[in-house]
């Protein structure tokens, strides 16, 4: 949603897609924890309460995925956030059949990352500088294409920016993705990428406001 995101209040109708950490919606014990919380206090957005837990502990309420998504089952707890481990794998250590995991790329207009499936074929299209610091503009994919990508399971990543407070820095440019895993007291894991980097280990606070990708196992 981009600069849409500087709105955020409890009265905004409006969508928005950059949230503080544990901000499900659900009062799990956090003095921070609807998706609209703009508090620049740490410590309001501790899970279940405490700073040592994980959004996965307790009753899964800190959880986003604890919620039911609508186009997607429609269960509770049937979705989560990946946890920092998680996300590394995703992107450093899986074995796929093509050898390939991620590429940065420009779709539609639009600059992030494209994840690729473990059975991604290189005939379906071919990609420039995968798994690497690349650059948004390696990758120039039309909406049409995209559809290719879409078809064979692949997941885009927009690069949506952060936002302390009520001001939304870096769309277009960065893309911060939350992890489950608490860090320390006021820090939580997250990953994130920019024209040519990508940090699947970094930890900040937990205030600020990141993307949320929800998953679920494949059965």
């Amino acid at each position: 949603m981009g600069n849409d995101n500087n709105n955020i209040s409890s009265t905004y109708s409006g969508w928005i897609d950059l949230f503080g950490w544990g901000t499900s919606g659900y009062d799990h014990g956090a003095n921070c924890y609807t998706p609209w919380s703009t508090s620049n206090t740490w410590s309001d957005y501790y899970a279940y309460g405490k700073s040592t837990y994980n959004l996965y502990d307790q009753s899964g309420q800190a959880d986003w995925g604890y919620n039911s998504i609508s186009n997607g089952g429609n269960q509770p707890n049937q979705w989560r956030t990946l946890t920092q481990a998680e996300w590394e794998y995703i992107f450093n250590t899986r074995i796929t059949s093509s050898g390939i995991r991620y590429a940065e790329a420009r779709v539609d207009g639009v600059n992030g990352m494209i994840l690729l499936p473990d059975d991604w074929n290189t005939s379906y299209y071919s990609l420039s500088n995968t798994d690497s610091g690349s650059a948004f503009g390696d990758n120039v994919i039309t909406a049409s294409d995209w559809s290719v990508f879409e078809l064979h399971g692949a997941v885009f990543l927009p690069a949506a920016g952060r936002r302390p407070g009520i001001t939304v820095y870096g769309a277009g440019a960065y893309g911060y993705y939350w992890s489950a895993s608490d860090y320390n007291g006021d820090y939580a894991y997250y990953t994130y990428f920019y024209n040519s980097g990508l940090n699947t280990q970094a930890h900040n606070g937990r205030n600020l406001g990141f993307s949320v990708r929800l998953v679920h196992s494949a059965e």
